[in-house]
């Protein structure tokens, strides 16, 4: 655009940072590219290497700017994973057969590679697992790196009851939430990544939890059983990281079913009724507003009546719900991740498992979020 100024023409512009446009072009690009491009040249490095770029890079894989790179996690003892989006097309798949990727386990005290690993929780990349239930470690599988967290300041082996990961928006952090039943009394113990250090605090209302808690909207979550109310009354109980406190109980759609199972889909609470009646007929819920209960909408519905003879005996309970409604779950009996479209009512077996999912399964976005700092991957 020109614009007349004193008789003379000038053009208008707008001057671009060189880095801001690289910046720009950096952040819509998967990780591992990322990662290569460390090595290009120093700016190169500074630039992916700023905590503000990995929080810039992070927001956009939020908001669906970066190209998506989720993988799901299924396996420990060894760890493998396999594409999340690759799931979306199986057409040409043999059946049982499809591609997974082995993780690179952060190296550990030898002893520990014989040991029962189990899944806390993944935030923004990072998953926090446990050794045993006593020693803790925060690993981002996508660059490799980890942490082996102190020990807690109480012990846990054998006494462990709860525990959850998650990031306090508040304080800019991540915390790792472990609960312990020591003489009937719970023991409460909070890691903060800044800090590196556990600290106790005195919980009186956690007596019903048990688990692996779940992270959303900057608290965890559990599946609990209501006192004294009589029958197979259930709620879900959060924990707020920033107020390091619990809330009220958030309700579910009846309070007359027996809800067998609870995990985060689709950024929202999502519960599964067990089996009902003769037919078997079991329901999957989304709470699509957080906290309200007539926002909880029924997703799925199915019957085991109509299944296919061999998958009769399994319990849907979804790891992940892809974008034209096919669920994936984990076959207990028969060892695989099975990939179910209620709308066809069809089965395929995706990838035989290892230990029988004991440690837990989940889909988690790769970033460049450090275990060691929570922000800036460490080079």
């Amino acid at each position: 655009m020109a614009a007349e100024e004193g008789g003379v023409c000038k053009r208008a512009h707008t001057e671009f940072d060189d880095g801001e446009i690289m910046s720009e072009i950096l952040a819509r690009l998967p990780v591992k590219s990322l990662v290569r491009f460390l090595c290009v040249s120093k700016s190169w490095n500074t630039l992916i290497s700023d905590p503000y770029f990995t929080k810039k890079h992070l927001r956009y894989a939020e908001m669906g700017i970066t190209e998506n790179s989720s993988r799901l996690l299924y396996s420990m003892d060894p760890p493998q994973s396999l594409d999340h989006e690759a799931l979306k097309d199986l057409k040409d798949h043999r059946n049982g057969y499809f591609a997974n990727r082995e993780l690179d386990l952060p190296v550990m005290i030898p002893e520990y590679s014989n040991r029962y690993k189990s899944i806390v929780g993944c935030c923004n990349g990072l998953i926090c697992f446990s050794v045993q239930g006593d020693d803790f470690i925060l690993w981002n599988p996508c660059t490799r790196y980890s942490k082996m967290l102190p020990r807690t300041p109480l012990p846990v082996f054998n006494r462990q009851v709860f525990c959850g990961f998650g990031y306090d928006s508040a304080t800019d952090d991540y915390k790792v939430i472990v609960g312990t039943k020591m003489d009937e009394e719970i023991k409460f113990q909070v890691f903060t990544l800044k800090t590196s250090s556990w600290k106790v605090l005195r919980i009186s209302n956690a007596l019903n939890i048990s688990g692996p808690g779940f992270f959303l909207n900057g608290a965890l979550h559990w599946l609990v059983r209501v006192e004294p109310n009589p029958g197979n009354s259930r709620a879900i109980l959060s924990f707020d990281l920033a107020e390091e406190e619990f809330h009220e109980m958030i309700p579910l759609p009846y309070d007359d079913v027996d809800f067998e199972g609870m995990t985060i889909l689709r950024n929202c609470l999502c519960v599964v009724d067990s089996f009902i009646g003769r037919d078997g007929v079991s329901t999957i819920w989304l709470m699509k507003e957080y906290g309200v209960k007539q926002s909880w909408t029924q997703v799925i519905r199915c019957s085991r009546k109509d299944f296919p003879k061999e998958y009769r005996h399994v319990f849907v309970k979804p790891i992940c719900i892809l974008e034209k409604g096919e669920l994936l779950f984990h076959d207990w009996r028969a060892g695989f991740l099975v990939l179910y479209d209620p709308k066809e009512n069809t089965f395929k077996n995706v990838t035989k498992t290892h230990d029988r999912l004991r440690c837990g399964t989940l889909v988690y976005r790769e970033t460049l979020v450090s275990p060691v700092t929570g922000s800036v991957v460490d080079i």
